[in-house]
């Protein structure tokens, strides 16, 4: 008797205890070849249903689904229950203090339940704290404890202004060893913390186990005006005459000093004497903070291939072998570049050997064209924002064809009104130029100017002595595109390219447009003549004119 025909006769409970991606696709295949099967799919959710008893009625069994059980191939008694794990618990789910608006908790990872939570509103992923923030609402609360199956995990604190007051105290005393900064003692709130992680000028001191902030009179005065509000009581154990508007650091020099602490953390001890040697001259030929971060980095890549190797010992073709393998790998052209400039400088420049002449293949770049908004877009970009400051950010990197750090760096003193005009200090390669102040923005500037009462930076950041951070200005680009409802890929750069793509239609010399921009050769800027439009259509084939000028001959 073929074994088909009688499994066709009779019902067949099938419990399915694997992937549910795979069970779709096998009742399809089970179902062909045996048409009188009944299947019954395990529920998403936790049951607490008693296990069959086994009986001899045709009725599907309804069992627990197989998220609850523990299966045990080396049982074989069909009653057998084994012992049921929470979900709480396989997940090892943690709760973490409050982060203002949000519940934290962590959970051990889990594919299919972390795509639920991303998928809910009101969750999302911090991947400093390596944790899942949770708005504190009933709806949201409700969701997220559906998917972990844990009911009451995160209790009835729900988010509301009246509750964001935390309460604490902070406590500022005296450094002991430099007078130039104060240690911040903070209450353990995961809040307090990410808004000290906000000042540009913050340092951490673990051995105290407190912030460290520059002794100043602004900074103590900022402190205060954001934590304040939620009942934060500042204890103040300064000596009188503590606080010093001078005590606040240079920026650069401090941005310098940091990227040289991440250059070295990333370094064996074996490799930091030829590393040093980089960066001290590249500080000694004055280079910028980002070209010393690049190189030492691309530098530090290049050691590491070679097990930080004295460099002296390397030779060419190895050199060559290690640029052909990580072409290999998808090292783009530009990051190739840059490590060949690297490699060279520390020869050349650190080795001081010029009779050695590091030949080196130059990868080629990729000729793509940049990104440009129309005149349209622009308009639209600019009208849906409503921030005054945000709004001349916009208008400026775009009426002023400007990078995003030179808008950031300009200050009031650079700003020429009489002679419409924008001095552009100290920029890329070192240079000085002057270029364009849109007469359209030159009244909202000057009012701009008289309300916020500025001093020295246009666009100021955090406090009144520091300019406003490249990202805060990325970021208001990505909210005008959002609210504006373009559908373009921007950054605060597609305006400096929109700029002179815009010129260029115009019929604006490409020399001039060069000068604008800063560029140090016409080919940079040539790259602009592939985007526009409007020039293009306008030129006429000497084809045209010639039929052109032979018909009106004929008509004349």
């Amino acid at each position: 008797m073929a074994p088909n025909r009688d499994l066709n006769v009779l019902n067949i409970v099938l419990v399915f205890c694997c992937n549910q991606n795979k069970t779709h696709h096998s009742n399809y295949k089970l179902i062909q070849q045996f048409p009188n099967l009944i299947i019954d799919q395990p529920k998403t959710t936790l049951q607490t249903t008693q296990p069959a008893t086994g009986d001899n009625s045709r009725e599907p069994l309804h069992i627990a689904p197989a998220s609850d059980l523990q299966l045990d191939s080396q049982k074989s008694n069909p009653e057998h229950t084994t012992e049921i794990i929470p979900l709480e618990v396989r997940l090892n789910l943690k709760r973490l203090d409050n982060m203002g608006k949000y519940w934290v908790f962590k959970m051990h990872y889990h594919e299919a339940i972390k795509k639920q939570l991303l998928a809910t509103k009101g969750v999302y992923w911090n991947p400093n704290y390596k944790a899942y923030l949770v708005y504190r609402h009933p709806m949201t609360k409700t969701e997220v404890e559906k998917i972990l199956e844990t009911p009451h995990f995160f209790g009835s604190d729900f988010y509301s202004k009246e509750r964001e007051k935390l309460g604490g105290q902070i406590i500022l005393k005296a450094h002991l060893e430099d007078k130039a900064w104060m240690r911040v003692f903070i209450p353990n709130l995961v809040s307090v913390h990410e808004k000290m992680k906000r000042f540009s000028f913050m340092r951490y001191s673990k051995p105290n186990d407190c912030y460290l902030l520059p002794a100043t009179p602004l900074v103590l005065e900022s402190l205060q005006l954001q934590l304040e509000p939620q009942q934060i009581v500042f204890i103040n154990e300064l000596p009188n005459g503590y606080l010093n508007a001078r005590n606040l650091p240079n920026k650069k020099h401090l941005d310098l000093a940091k990227t040289q602490q991440s250059i070295f953390a990333q370094v064996p001890q074996a490799g930091k004497i030829y590393v040093e040697k980089m960066v001290n001259h590249l500080m000694a030929v004055n280079y910028s903070t980002s070209t010393l971060r690049n190189y030492s980095s691309a530098f530090i890549q290049f050691l590491n291939y070679f097990e930080f190797k004295n460099p002296e010992h390397i030779t060419n073709p190895e050199i060559i072998t290690l640029l052909g393998s990580l072409m290999a790998k998808g090292l783009s052209a530009s990051t190739a570049h840059t490590m060949v400039n690297a490699v060279q400088f520390y020869y050349n420049q650190v080795l001081g050997d010029k009779a050695f002449e590091l030949k080196l293949p130059r990868a080629k770049k990729e000729k793509k064209l940049p990104s440009v908004l129309t005149m349209d877009e622009c308009m639209s970009l600019f009208q849906a924002v409503d921030n005054p400051k945000h709004k001349l950010l916009l208008l400026i990197g775009y009426g002023a064809g400007l990078r995003v750090s030179e808008i950031v760096n300009l200050k009031w003193t650079d700003i020429l009104f009489a002679e419409h005009k924008i001095h552009i200090k100290n920029a890329k390669g070192m240079k000085d130029r002057m270029v364009m102040l849109p007469f359209s923005i030159v009244k909202t500037l000057e009012l701009y100017k008289q309300t916020y009462n500025g001093k020295h930076y246009v666009f100021e950041g955090q406090f009144a002595s520091e300019p406003y951070s490249t990202r805060s200005a990325q970021m208001v680009m990505k909210q005008a595109l959002e609210k504006s409802g373009l559908a373009k890929k921007a950054t605060m750069h597609t305006l400096r390219h929109s700029f002179a793509t815009h010129l260029l239609e115009n019929g604006t010399d490409v020399r001039y447009i060069q000068n604008f921009l800063g560029h140090s050769s016409i080919k940079t800027t040539m790259i602009y003549t592939h985007l526009t439009n409007n020039v293009v259509d306008k030129i006429e084939s000497p084809l045209d004119k010639l039929v052109n000028n032979a018909n009106n001959n004929k008509n004349v």
